[in-house]
C-alpha cells in the first residue's frame, strides 16, 4: 500500500470518505456545500490534528488531506484553508482558537500575500493605521476562500510605523468587503473572493501575539506540506483511476503510469519525512510542493488519455479531477512562485 494511502486508511473512517465521494458531484456543481465534510472531520477529531497544543502529527494531517482529496478537492480545499487558520492562532489560545478547534467558526487562510511579502516578492496590500487602540484597514486581498458569514479570516498587514502584523478580522466587519468570485472551475462551491478593506475598524485584540518573521518561519512548513498532502491524494486518485486501463491501446501509457507511480511513491515518503522534521531546510518543503503538484498534473491528464471520451462528460470524475488539477499551477504559492524560491 503507497505510503501516503497507508496512512490515510489508518486516519480516516471509510464511510466518511463514502459520503464525502458521494458529494462530490454536487459539490462541483456548487449546488452542496463542502463545509459538511469538515463537519464530518471536526466529529471525528481530523481537522486539529498536529496543530499547535493538539495531539497527532503534520504527517498525519497531510494523509487525512489526501485522503479527502482523492474523492473531492473542493472539500479538502476548504479543510486544508480551516485548518490553516487554527495553525495560524493556536499559539495565543483564547476563544477564537477554541472556535476553530471546535468548528464553531469556519477559519479563512488570506495570507498569499504575507509569504510573498516574507520572502521579498512584493509589499502587503492591506495598511493599517492606528486610532487609539483599535486598528483602521484599507486595502484589498485578491483571493480567499471559506469566506462564509462565520468566517476567521487570518491576514498579515503593514501598520504605520511598525511594519507588518498578523491579524485575525471576522468577516462581517463594519468596512469589510467581501466580493464573490464566480464561474471558478472545479472550486465554485468553496466560497471564495476578493477582501476589500475601506476604513475597516478592529480592537486591539484581533492582533496574532507572534512578530511576522517568526510568524512566517513558523507556519510555512505545515502551510507547505499540508498543501502537498491534498496534491498528493489528487494524484493517487488519478492514478487508481487508470490503473484498470493499460490495456489495448491504454497499454501504450503504461510505462508513463508506472513511472508517475513510482513518483507517487517517493513523494509520499518524502512528506511523510519532511513534514514534521524541523532541522530539514524549507528548500526542501518548496521542491517538495513543487514536485507534488507536477505529479498530480501528469496523472490526471493521463487518466484523462486512458479514460477517452467518457473522461469528456462535464460530471464524470475524470473530468472533476481535470478541472481540480487546473488549480494547482495557480494556487499561492503558485508554480512561478516556487520556481523563483528554488532558482
Amino acid at each position: 500500500m503507497p505510503a501516503d494511502q497507508a496512512l490515510a486508511a489508518a486516519a480516516v473512517p471509510q464511510a466518511l470518505l463514502e459520503r464525502i465521494a458521494e458529494r462530490a458531484t454536487a459539490v462541483d456543481a456548487a449546488t452542496d456545500d463542502p463545509r459538511q465534510a469538515l463537519v464530518e472531520l471536526a466529529q471525528a477529531g481530523l481537522l486539529t490534528l498536529g496543530a499547535p497544543g493538539h495531539p497527532g502529527t503534520i504527517a498525519d494531517m497531510a494523509a487525512v488531506l489526501g485522503a479527502v482529496a482523492g474523492e473531492c478537492l473542493s472539500s479538502a480545499f476548504c479543510a486544508w484553508g480551516h485548518r490553516m487558520a487554527l495553525e495560524y492562532l493556536a499559539p495565543g489560545g483564547g476563544e477564537r482558537v477554541a472556535d476553530l478547534a471546535d468548528l464553531r467558526r469556519i477559519g479563512s487562510s488570506a495570507m498569499a500575500g504575507a509569504f510573498k511579502a516574507y520572502v521579498g516578492l512584493e509589499r502587503l496590500s492591506v495598511r493599517a493605521r492606528r486610532h487609539g487602540h483599535a486598528l483602521v484597514l484599507d486595502g484589498s486581498i485578491a483571493w480567499a476562500s471559506n469566506l462564509h458569514d462565520d468566517a476567521l479570516v487570518v491576514l498579515a498587514v503593514d501598520v504605520d510605523e511598525a511594519g507588518p502584523a498578523i491579524l485575525a478580522v471576522p468577516v462581517g466587519t463594519d468596512g469589510l468587503t467581501i466580493s464573490p468570485a464566480r464561474g471558478l472551475l472545479a472550486l465554485e462551491a468553496t466560497a471564495s473572493g476578493r477582501l476589500v478593506f475601506e476604513a475597516a475598524r478592529v480592537e486591539a485584540d484581533a492582533r496574532h501575539i507572534e512578530p511576522f518573521h517568526a510568524f512566517v518561519a513558523r507556519v510555512r512548513r505545515p502551510f507547505l506540506a499540508l498543501q502537498s498532502g491534498f496534491c498528493l491524494g489528487l494524484a493517487r486518485a488519478a492514478l487508481s483511476a487508470g490503473a484498470g486501463r493499460l490495456t489495448g491501446l491504454g497499454a501504450e501509457l503504461a510505462d508513463e503510469h508506472a513511472r508517475l507511480s513510482r513518483e507517487h511513491e517517493r513523494t509520499a515518503q518524502r512528506l511523510a519525512a519532511l513534514a514534521d522534521d524541523e532541522d530539514v531546510p524549507i528548500r526542501e518543503l518548496v521542491r517538495l510542493r513543487l514536485d507534488v503538484a507536477v505529479v498530480a498534473r501528469e496523472a490526471v491528464r493521463v487518466e484523462a488519455t486512458l479514460t477517452g471520451g467518457r473522461g469528456y462528460i462535464a460530471a464524470s470524475p475524470t473530468a472533476r479531477r481535470l478541472r481540480e488539477a487546473a488549480f494547482l499551477p495557480v494556487q499561492s504559492p503558485t508554480e512561478g512562485q516556487l520556481r523563483w524560491e528554488l532558482r
